[in-house]
């Protein structure tokens, strides 16, 4: 058993997780299915106009490391959509690449502690010459 916040190396070690947000289980099963179902991951030469072509055909998005949209939408579907708007791709594949830290986070995203910055601080007095 092994516990930790380093994503990148559970992800090397582990081949069963359980993902905890705020003390309650979020996802739980072997590495490999948890990853699987982390969608597709698709990177255009234009990131703009392939996003608005995948929004067109129906195909929801979120932006995903450099550049790059992840969906839910398989590779064939997007491919598609893609290629009717005549946008280029430069990479198309599962989403599983994306790694355990970005299904982490999407997972435990309403689970996370409240903004530190919005925590109010000492009052601020003003400096008062001597």
């Amino acid at each position: 058993m092994l516990s930790s916040h380093l994503l990148h190396e559970v992800q090397i070690i582990a081949d069963e997780l359980i993902v905890i947000g705020r003390g309650k289980i979020v996802a739980q099963g072997s590495k490999q299915d948890l990853l699987q179902s982390a969608g597709t991951f698709v990177k255009g030469h234009d990131p703009q106009a392939l996003a608005a072509a995948l929004e067109r055909a129906g195909i929801q998005v979120v932006p995903s490391g450099d550049k790059g949209l992840r969906t839910d939408a398989p590779a064939e579907q997007i491919g598609l959509a893609a290629a009717t708007a005549g946008v280029a791709l430069v990479e198309l594949r599962p989403a599983d690449g994306a790694g355990l830290e970005e299904m982490f986070l999407e997972l435990t995203s309403d689970t996370q502690r409240d903004d530190i910055s919005a925590v109010p601080g000492p009052p601020q007095t003003a400096g008062v010459p001597a």
